[in-house]
């Protein structure tokens, strides 16, 4: 068997109806659980050594401050959650153009449905490396390996991005053909999920990931409340794009196992 024959067995690997199920619900519920665990074990942390003011808080504390030592007791278990999320979207970003791109052959569909994937991909890229290098990795990284930004940064703003722009590419995909809810995934309201995943990847996404990267970062004062109003809390802002990337991941997964299960009854 030659190289092409793997790789042509390894897609169609990738690509089965089981293997992409269980992927998606595998990564919701890793990603889902590995935040919501984090957050639970934050809070035990005790007050200090860093800016920490006693357990965690979404406020004044990044989503990437799970993984750092100085803030958990347990950084382990949000890396991990990230590389084992981005590991298990791996076949859902490959399944995903198949049903973006369906039984038609129109030129500027395919170059849209491969966009998502490859967009898909680099996200998970980002996000798997924002697992690997930590806060407190990046913070070795930076010393050994210094490019003039934070390694940890680099990484998560490719993960962010691509994703944002993916979830954009997926709206707008089912708008301009309309095929793909109605026949493909067999949505009778397709209007309604329409409406959403605009409101949420056109608006709310790119909204969040605007003020995230440019209202001033939070300085963590003792009195930090008394002078920053509530649009100029970073982390919060970070929370928030978190949540509506989440939201627009989590409800494509719904879609695609829905299509899933009717392709499996057959």
């Amino acid at each position: 068997m030659g190289f092409k024959d793997k790789l042509n067995g390894f897609h169609q690997f990738l690509t089965n109806l089981k293997v992409v199920k269980l992927s998606w619900i595998g990564a919701i519920i890793t990603w889902l659980s590995s935040v919501i665990i984090a957050l639970l074990i934050g809070q035990l942390d005790p007050a200090g050594p860093s800016y920490d003011p006693a357990g965690f808080n979404p406020a004044i504390n990044y989503i990437s401050d799970l993984g750092n030592q100085d803030l958990t007791p347990m950084p382990i278990i949000i890396n991990y959650g990230m590389m084992n999320t981005a590991l298990l979207m791996v076949p859902p970003a490959f399944y995903m153009k198949k049903i973006l791109i369906g039984d038609k052959s129109k030129k500027l569909r395919k170059i849209l449905a491969n966009l998502t994937e490859v967009c898909i991909l680099i996200a998970m890229g980002g996000l798997f490396f924002t697992g690997v290098i930590s806060e407190d990795v990046g913070e070795v990284w930076d010393k050994l390996f210094p490019i003039g930004y934070p390694w940890h940064d680099l990484v998560a703003d490719f993960a962010f991005t691509f994703f944002m722009i993916s979830g954009i590419l997926v709206s707008s995909q089912f708008i301009i053909f309309p095929d793909i809810l109605e026949e493909k995934i067999g949505i009778t309201h397709s209007t309604r999920i329409r409406i959403l995943f605009v409101i949420n990847t056109w608006i709310l996404t790119p909204i969040f990931f605007y003020f995230f990267y440019t209202v001033p970062y939070l300085w963590y004062t003792d009195n930090f409340w008394t002078y920053l109003p509530p649009w100029q809390w970073a982390p919060l802002w970070e929370w928030l794009l978190m949540s509506s990337l989440t939201a627009w991941l989590a409800s494509a997964s719904i879609l695609i196992v829905k299509q899933i299960n009717q392709e499996l009854e057959k």
